[in-house]
């Protein structure tokens, strides 16, 4: 089918498009010009008040009872009288301030004149001075002010207390004989004493005082804890009275009219009085400036908070309140400058008192420009979504008419060129398939007899086993068209669109038949009706329905053949797979060794191989590979030796390709240290050795140290041939060789790493087979434990405990007891070839990597290292490019590829 030209736009038509939107956006933001920043009604208070908009342009358009909008301008200028009401305002919320302010130093000076009579009372009690009867005068009434709201701090007696005091000790001193046994009590007296001056209570602020009295108080403290001389500790005890004598008098004494001027209560008290006496004098000065101010704006309107009030009122208005009002006052008046000369509207605003009482009423007019300029951007964005959106739809299929069409490819005859010739290692598929072949070519020869050929073929297997390439290849054999598509391609956001695709796909094969009409991963719209969530009739439903009849509805004679590819048969719906629909199931298993050499044969005619590359070892080392992976493989040998200036791909280069597709690239940037590598080597030295004294055990193909993937380390072995069922005796020696990593390291390291949590969980799992699936155990005998059930939503399987807990014990024990002798087997072998291990060992951390030759060497004892240094040399001076005059390689064939099987064949740890 010729495909319809498609019609697009000029390349600068979306440019251009782009270029008027914002052209019209630039017009319109000329026009509009640009505007102050009003938005809100409550603003227009302030802004009246402090006359900052053109009174005659003040404007409002009424809504309805309680919206309104309103536009106007502002002043190019401050005018005098905004200044000055602008000023008085200022004043008014500083007097607030100040009046608080007042009132909170008021309360401090309360609390520190308790403190300063405190520390006179204990003055008095521990020096025994008493207070006189006038009193101390701590702060004079010169100091207070002339407002007298303060009172002038004297502190007045009488102080009665049973405390040690000065007065007592000195009576005592003159009493009492140097070598009388009062003297040590007396000295402690003397002691608690200097105590009490030295205490918070008192709160002596000289430092000088302070620094004599800790001296004179340790001096003491000496003279009591180390029994001085008592002559000296009597007159110690003098000189400490006659210092704190010296310090009240001190304290006493008074400085400018003031007493206890060195304490730091007092202290306090009187920087407190300063602050105060300072708050005191501006807010006079406040105050007189609010008079005068008061008087210039006499008879003022104001607007506050909605209410109309005169100048007084304003005053009196709650101080918390006013300031925050008159924040916005103030954002308002700095902000006039950004705003000069600007006019400004606010739409769909509340009404309050300021808009009754000083702007204008108008009637609406209407304004058509503005509504154009409005909706002319809206509607040119949306009809730019729209030519956007429609050419999406031509580019799917045509028109925004055709989204319902079949997006299915189409080969013609002629286009096809894969045959069954590229076709290799599914030789029992190929076989089955034939009969379609021989329909498309001849039908009359089935129809005849009156036969009919199946209506659906039904391709089955892992990803990567060929499936789509195989349904190429009937075509292609049959010299038909070919409809090729996706089973996600019929599902899309708009309901029918699935159903309307299947509907227009058939009709065109019908069309063009006989031909084949091939759905790559139908599973997408095949599942189970009623397993999404909730069990809705949803778009994939509809599409699955209209397939299912448009299967059942076309004859065979009408020459259409309809084959599906999926990897999931299981939740495929049960109607989809009944006979009449999907007749004939093919299985395309992974391929065996077999197939994988013919798989590698067909793949390898398009490379340059080196004779002596064996593709027959290659399909044995690569158990489990598809046939996608088998051409990689032979791609990245290519690549590989290219890369190394060789003129054929070596059997080392498709060796290493191997690695690198199966296991991962070598990860040559992770540092190992000696040791890490040393414990490596050991544990891959007891997987190889324990592999080869093994009675049924592969071949190893080679034993590496070097990181791939996730492991640090692998022992390759090779297969000799397909594993198709698998025997005791073969399943206890391959669980020896599992454990034989581990019982290495135990052996020569004498402790263990966890290096081996990948053997360890193939051995378990291996085991739990051999004892719940296969019915190897003595003790739980022939039973199958682990049954597996069908899924009620269809996607796939689960397995369903149907035996008992004392079962399960006894389950968990074989497996115990199992990998308990396999590992105690593993470490017998280990013992009986420590030479070879220690051996293999050394020659891993030198060479990395030894063959199968290697170890067949070492295990023999005819090792040699320098036979295996020069083989290496050899090996990497193979092939090497000498001139450019090298011919390419055959170009690849048009299509083919083929894909995968399992196999218990390689292990790696």
């Amino acid at each position: 089918m010729k495909p319809e030209s498609k019609k697009s736009f000029p390349p600068f038509f979306f440019f251009l498009l782009i270029g008027v939107v914002f052209g019209v956006f630039a017009v319109q933001n000329f026009f509009v010009g640009k505007k102050a920043k009003v938005s809100f009604s409550h603003q227009l208070e302030h802004l009246v008040n402090l006359r900052l908009v053109v009174p005659e342009e003040s404007r409002k358009i009424a809504l309805n009872d309680n919206l309104v909008s309103f536009s106007g301008r502002f002043r190019s200028a401050q005018t005098v009288e905004s200044q000055q009401r602008y000023r008085y305002l200022e004043l008014i919320d500083q007097s607030h301030q100040q009046a608080f302010d007042l009132q909170e130093a008021e309360k401090n000076l309360r609390v520190f004149n308790k403190e300063v009579e405190s520390s006179v009372h204990w003055f008095s009690a521990i020096s025994g001075i008493p207070i006189p009867e006038q009193g101390y005068i701590i702060a004079p009434l010169s100091q207070v002010g002339s407002q007298n709201t303060i009172e002038p701090l004297v502190v007045h007696g009488p102080v009665h207390s049973q405390l040690i005091n000065l007065r007592s000790l000195e009576a005592r001193y003159r009493s009492i004989s140097p070598v009388g046994e009062g003297l040590k009590l007396f000295g402690s007296d003397v002691y608690e004493l200097i105590g009490k001056y030295l205490s918070p209570a008192l709160g002596i602020g000289s430092e000088s005082l302070k620094r004599d009295l800790k001296e004179l108080y340790q001096q003491v403290e000496v003279s009591l804890t180390q029994n001085l001389d008592a002559e000296k500790s009597y007159a110690l005890y003098g000189q400490a009275l006659a210092k704190l004598d010296e310090v009240s008098l001190s304290l006493v004494m008074s400085e400018r009219g003031e007493s206890f001027s060195q304490l730091r209560s007092v202290r306090l008290y009187r920087e407190e009085l300063t602050k105060y006496e300072k708050l005191v004098e501006e807010h006079q000065i406040n105050q007189v400036q609010l008079e005068k101010a008061r008087g210039e704006l006499n008879q003022s309107v104001w607007y506050f908070n909605n209410q109309e009030l005169s100048s007084r009122a304003l005053e009196k208005q709650d101080p918390e309140v006013f300031a925050h009002w008159f924040a916005s006052a103030k954002e308002e008046w700095l902000a006039f400058n950004t705003n000069r000369s600007l006019s400004f509207k606010a739409p769909d605003q509340p009404r309050n008192l300021v808009l009754e009482k000083t702007f204008k009423s108008e009637e609406p007019a209407p304004h058509y420009v503005g509504y154009l300029f409005t909706f002319l951007p809206i509607i040119l964005v949306l009809v730019f979504v729209y030519l956007v959106f429609s050419r999406q739809m031509r580019g799917m299929n045509g028109s925004a008419m055709s989204f319902g069409k079949s997006p299915a490819r189409l080969l013609m005859k002629g286009q096809n060129k894969v045959t069954f010739a590229d076709v290799a290692g599914i030789e029992e598929a190929k076989e089955e398939l034939i009969e379609i072949v021989e329909f498309l070519k001849n039908p009359t020869k089935f129809t005849s007899l009156g036969g009919r050929i199946p209506k659906g073929v039904l391709l089955i297997g892992p990803p990567g086993t060929g499936k789509t390439l195989i349904a190429k290849a009937v075509s292609g054999e049959a010299n038909r068209p070919f409809f090729s598509i996706a089973g996600s391609d019929f599902v899309e956001m708009f309901v029918g669109v699935g159903a309307s695709r299947i509907r227009d796909m058939f009709d065109q094969a019908k069309r063009n038949a006989p031909c084949i009409i091939f759905i790559d991963e139908i599973d997408a719209v095949g599942r189970h009706r009623g397993a999404g969530i909730g069990g809705g009739h949803d778009e994939r439903e509809q599409t699955l329905n209209q397939l299912l009849v448009e299967m059942d509805g076309f004859g065979t004679n009408e020459g259409v053949i309809l084959m599906a590819a999926t990897n999931r048969p299981d939740v495929l719906d049960k109607a989809l797979l009944r006979p009449g629909r999907f007749d004939r199931r093919v299985v395309m298993n992974l391929p065996d060794i077999k197939g994988r050499f013919e798989i590698l044969n067909v793949h390898a005619k398009r490379i340059k191989l080196d004779p002596t590359v064996d593709l027959m070892a290659v399909a044995r080392s690569t158990p489990g590979a598809s046939g996608a992976d088998l051409e990689n493989l032979l791609n990245e040998a290519a690549l590989l030796a290219a890369r190394k200036d060789r003129t054929a791909v070596t059997a080392v280069d498709v060796a290493e390709a191997r690695d690198k597709v199966l296991y991962g690239k070598e990860r040559r940037s992770l540092e190992m240290d000696a040791e890490e590598r040393r414990t490596t080597a050991y544990h891959e030295s007891g997987h190889a050795v324990v592999g080869l004294s093994v009675e049924h055990g592969d071949p190893v193909d080679k034993v590496t140290i070097i990181p791939r993937g996730l492991s640090l380390g692998a022992t390759h072995f090779l297969p000799e041939k397909n594993k198709l069922s698998y025997w005791k005796k073969e399943l206890f020696d391959r669980l020896a060789v599992l454990m034989g990593g581990r019982a290495a390291e135990e052996v020569f390291l004498g402790d263990i790493s966890s290096g081996a949590q990948q053997d360890i969980a193939q051995a378990t799992k291996l085991v739990r087979s051999m004892v719940c699936e296969w019915g190897m155990s003595e003790q739980l005998g022939t039973v199958a434990y682990d049954e597996r059930s069908d899924s009620p939503t269809g996607y796939g399987t689960y397995c369903e405990k149907t035996y008992s807990e004392e079962t399960a014990k006894t389950i968990d024990f074989e497996l115990r007891t199992l990998l308990d002798a396999a590992y105690q087997r593993a470490l017998e072998i280990i013992r009986e070839h420590r030479e070879e291990i220690e051996l293999m060992t050394q020659m891993l951390i030198e060479f990395e990597t030894l063959d199968a030759k290697d170890v067949k060497e070492i295990m023999d004892h005819t090792w040699d290292p320098e036979k295996k240094r020069a083989r290496l040399k050899e090996e990497g001076a193979l092939f090497k490019k000498v001139s450019s005059d090298v011919p390419p390689p055959p170009p690849p064939p048009e299509e083919g590829t083929l894909k995968d099987g399992p196999g218990l064949g390689l292990n790696v740890t």
